[in-house]
């Protein structure tokens, strides 16, 4: 019986110690053979670790060769996932020294976890304090490491800020859309402005290293390495030194009119070459500073800029539109030329207001201009001539010639957010309203009032057109594309987007007025002493909330014309009280002129 048990048991153990030895060796060949290659890889890891270096961006140069947007070297507080084994304390201590939320934190480190041993960039462009902070306490940080990278500078702080645009963190949906071209969660991209629309173009190809590091994730030796690519270089049609000296008139003439009791909110100025359609300078005021962006803005910083309800992100050159005004005096006269509505040698007489159906409409001239031809009429910039034209044309023929011109349609120049303005048609009116189109709104459309809507990009095409004889070219931010080596890989050729078709003698008769707008006109005051001939219109929009936005645009020199340009203070009164001054300081600095300082006082007028 003994014997009997006793091979019993001996069997049962023999089974267990069989289907342990099964069990191990099963697990040998699973973590040998199947899962073999996956455990090397992990141990690799652990040992060879990857240091990215970010290729440099592309350097956008100004016409002239001036470089105002760069890179320079700075440092970054990172974090390897894989290693990052203590973050009860880690997490609080990064948090104080970089200013960041241990959420912050946090969150991109859980980003991060689908590629546990590429570096997740926390903090950009940090301080000699800090990274000696970081040094002291490495022991106790494992995973956090400092590293060398170039950040994007934009050289002038505010100028161009909206031209050029910013950059910022890759957020999850460009990830997923970018991320088998090669983009990291860590990376930063092009956000706004020709950041963003070249931003294939000016991202480089990152390199790298491989290096060895020990138990204490001290490096021991480079295993490899591959040299980052930098990325194309843009040249530019801007000339830096007309956009500096645009910009400090526009933000002086501001200052000057909140002194003078306006609300003068902000600005814009265009100047463009009437010959290829080249940007020489795009102004926006208020504007930021994208240097901020660039070293990695904080959640204060992005909502203050948000907030601001002067919108300083917005570039009103482009995405604001506004009343054309009296510059659109232009456009009606042009149509009521070339459709014989009147001649150039027709009298009218402006006696300071204008009757229609027993409907009484005021010029800006509570006297009167007087007996007037359509150039006289263009120089003073009388309503009640124009009144008398826009009701002879009718609304329709208005908005025809004014789409001819540009009017109501976005030039495509390039940037995101461009709109298109506003040409109103009485089918429109019917349609939106519900209601006919009356009388009274034919005329107030003929001086650039009711429901038209313009940029100042479109005031300075229509310069253009005038100036060069009906020819409106793309605005043309981007001059050339160069390689890493400086060869260029692509011109950007001039291209007409728009012709319009005008009788020789109506082009003299409008060109003749605004001539006489800087001569004896609306803006001689302004023009006194001023050896350039310039042609332009002034203007003053109303808002419907009691101020006025003061317009200037103008094309020079008037007998062989190079640039034309558009001008626009917000709520700072009559065009020759704000943006014609801002004008005259811009071709000063155009023609290397003695600037004019103090200006001649204005006189009143539209």
């Amino acid at each position: 019986m003994w014997e009997l048990e006793k091979s019993w048991r001996i069997s049962i153990l023999s089974v267990v110690v069989c289907a342990v030895m099964a069990v191990l060796v099963a697990r040998l060949v699973w973590v040998q053979l199947l899962e073999g290659p996956q455990y090397k890889k992990i141990a690799e890891s652990n040992r060879i670790r990857k240091i990215y270096q970010q290729a440099p961006r592309g350097t956008m140069y100004d016409k002239n060769g001036a470089v105002v947007v760069g890179n320079r070297p700075s440092f970054a507080i990172s974090v390897i996932p894989a290693e990052y084994s203590k973050p009860e304390t880690a997490t609080p201590f990064l948090a104080e020294v970089t200013g960041m939320t241990e959420e912050e934190i946090t969150g991109l480190l859980q980003q991060g976890q689908q590629f546990l041993f590429t570096p997740v960039r926390l903090k950009r462009d940090v301080g000699q304090d800090t990274m000696i902070k970081i040094e002291e306490k490495k022991s106790v940080l494992p995973g956090v490491i400092i590293e060398a990278i170039p950040v994007r500078h934009y050289v002038y702080g505010e100028m161009a800020a909206q031209v050029f645009g910013y950059i910022g963190r890759i957020s999850d949906k460009e990830y997923e859309e970018r991320k088998t071209a090669g983009y990291g969660m860590s990376d930063l991209i092009g956000k706004d402005g020709l950041e963003k629309v070249w931003e294939e173009s000016l991202r480089g190809v990152d390199g790298g290293r491989e290096v060895e590091v020990n138990a204490l994730g001290e490096e021991v030796r480079v295993a490899g390495e591959k040299t980052a690519v930098p990325g194309n270089s843009l040249v530019l049609a801007l000339d830096a030194n007309l956009q500096k000296a645009a910009e400090d008139a526009l933000k002086a003439q501001i200052s000057a009119s909140r002194l003078g009791g306006m609300p003068a909110k902000g600005g814009a100025v265009v100047v463009v070459d009437v010959h290829t359609g080249g940007v020489r300078a795009m102004v926006s005021s208020p504007a930021f500073n994208p240097n901020v962006f660039a070293a990695g803005i904080t959640s204060r910083e992005w909502n203050a800029l948000l907030n601001n309800p002067d919108k300083p992100l917005g570039n009103r050159a482009i995405q604001s539109t506004y009343p054309p005004a009296s510059v659109f005096k232009v456009i009606t006269a042009a149509a009521a030329l070339e459709t014989g509505h009147t001649t150039a040698e027709e009298i009218f007489n402006d006696v300071g207001f204008y009757v229609l159906q027993g409907w009484t409409f005021y010029g800006w001239e509570p006297k009167g201009l007087g007996r007037l031809n359509i150039v006289d009429a263009l120089a003073m910039s009388s309503d009640p001539v124009f009144y008398e034209l826009g009701r002879r044309l009718g609304t329709d023929n208005l908005a025809a010639y004014a789409l001819t011109f540009g009017y109501g349609k976005s030039s495509g120049i390039g940037l995101l957010g461009e709109e298109s303005g506003f040409v109103p048609t009485e089918e429109w009116k019917t349609k939106t309203y519900g209601e006919p189109w009356y009388p009274g709104e034919t005329i107030i459309a003929a001086i650039g009032q009711g429901y038209y809507l313009a940029t100042p990009l479109q005031q300075a095409l229509l310069m253009m057109a005038v100036a060069n004889g009906g020819t409106i070219y793309r605005p043309m931010l981007v001059d050339k594309v160069l390689n890493p080596a400086g060869l260029t890989v692509n011109q950007i050729k001039p291209e007409i987007i728009r012709t319009i078709y005008l009788r020789p003698t109506v082009w003299d008769a409008v060109r003749r007025g605004m001539e006489a707008v800087i001569i004896r006109g609306t803006a001689a005051s302004s023009f006194n002493g001023f050896n350039k001939p310039v042609a332009g219109k002034t203007g003053s929009a109303e808002t419907g909330r009691g101020t006025v936005h003061s317009w200037f645009a103008c094309y020079a020199p008037a007998d062989n014309p190079q640039i034309a340009m558009a001008v626009l203070v917000e709520d700072a009164g009559e065009g020759a009280m704000a943006a014609v001054p801002v004008g005259r300081k811009v071709l000063e600095a155009y023609f290397a002129l003695p600037s004019s300082s103090p200006m001649p006082p204005p006189a009143k007028s539209d």
